[in-house]
Order: structure tokens, then sequence, then C-alpha cells
């Protein structure tokens, strides 16, 4: 898996309820925080003092938490629901990253046919001698259409823009560059260090930028 954060969650409303319905206020905000933090580092330690500190409760308060929502995480503290949509997002992330180095998308059969469509077709049997003349057309030229060039060029630019979305931005010389550009795109500050330490490793692209952005709209 990679070391880039996920910048979103799934949640189902109706799991959610049914799940979690018989947890007070104070568990279920516990239960959040836990599958938060293994959303955004794959799994969660197996050490009380750790996962009193990760839900944000002194360690006296932890245990009847814990004996509340140690069934929800399978008594081994591993949401299942939270891993399998998580890998899920992970390999969907990855098919992504995967077409953005290929120029994006890859074409479907109709594409691929629709440019053979426009290649000129030559003569096997012509002698190479021979001066070429172009083949009288069926149709008068007032019905013949133009090939679609125009149209595969689009798809094309519109793929390699789908492409650049998973590209990480180019590493700044200095973390002072990296502030002033991510100041640019309106990054709160409660994400700048982040996002600066990501860009400076080379591993924040448009795509990982627009979710944590998002982050901060849905927040505010």
């Amino acid at each position: 898996m990679t070391n880039v954060p996920l910048p979103w969650m799934q949640i189902y409303v109706a799991d959610e309820f049914a799940d979690t319905s018989h947890l007070s206020p104070e568990e279920y905000g516990a239960h959040m925080r836990l599958r938060l933090h293994q959303w955004r580092h794959g799994e969660l330690p197996n050490d009380d003092d750790r996962l009193a500190r990760i839900v944000g409760i002194d360690r006296d308060q932890w245990p009847p938490i814990r004996d509340a929502l140690a069934p929800l995480f399978d008594w081994q503290w591993l949401h299942a629901k939270t891993a399998e949509l998580r890998r899920q997002s992970e390999e969907l992330r990855q098919t992504k990253v995967e077409n953005g180095k290929k120029g994006g998308r890859p074409r479907t059969s109709k594409e691929k046919l629709t440019e053979t469509e426009t290649k000129p077709v030559g003569n096997a049997n012509q002698n190479p001698n021979e001066s070429s003349s172009p083949s009288p057309s069926p149709l008068p030229p007032a019905s013949r259409s133009a090939p679609p060039a125009q149209g595969l060029a689009l798809d094309k630019r519109e793929d390699e823009d789908r492409g650049s979305m998973f590209r990480a931005f180019a590493v700044p010389s200095s973390t002072v560059k990296a502030r002033q550009f991510l100041d640019s795109k309106n990054v709160p500050p409660s994400r700048m260090d982040e996002c600066i330490r990501l860009m400076m490793g080379g591993n924040l692209s448009p795509y990982e930028l627009e979710g944590i952005l998002s982050e901060g709209k849905s927040v505010a």
C-alpha cells in the first residue's frame, strides 16, 4: 500500500446506524476516531494506552469504552468493514495512477476502430514504379465527411488532462516555495505542514490535493 493517505473515507449511513445504534455518544465518538485512525494508517495498535490516546480520553476511562467497542473491531482491533473499503479505495487509486502514467484511461474498442478507419489503406498489389493516383470516391464530394481527426485530438487531450490529475506536482526548491504554492491553492493551515511534507517528497498530486481541499470545505 502507498504511504500517501487516502483523503476521504466512504460511510454508508444505513449500515453505520445499524452497527452503532446501541452506542452512547461518547462510545460512538471513540468508535469513529478508531476507524479514522485505521483508515489513515491501515491498522490500529493492540495496546490499551495507545488506543486511549487515539480516542482522546484518560487511561482510566478506557476500559468500559473498550469493552463496548471490542466486538465491532473483531476483538483484534481491526474494523473489517473499514479495512475492506480501504482496500477497494487503494486499488481504485492505484488503477487511476497507472492509467495516468499511460496518458489516461485505456482506449475502448470503439475508439481503436475509429482510429483504424481514419488511416489510409494502400494497395498491396500496386507496382512501386507506377504512380499512385487516388481512387474515385463512390459518393459525390458534397456527401463525404471529413475524418474525425479533431475528435480524436480532443479525446487525447482529455485523456492527458485526466492522467495529469494523478501525476505528482514538481518538487519545489525549498519548503518556502512549497508553502507559497500551497497558499495559492487555499490549503487550510491545519493541513499545510502535511502537504508540504508530501510535496517535498514528490507524493502530492492534484488528486490528493483536491481530496484535502474537499475535507477542509466539509469541516468548514
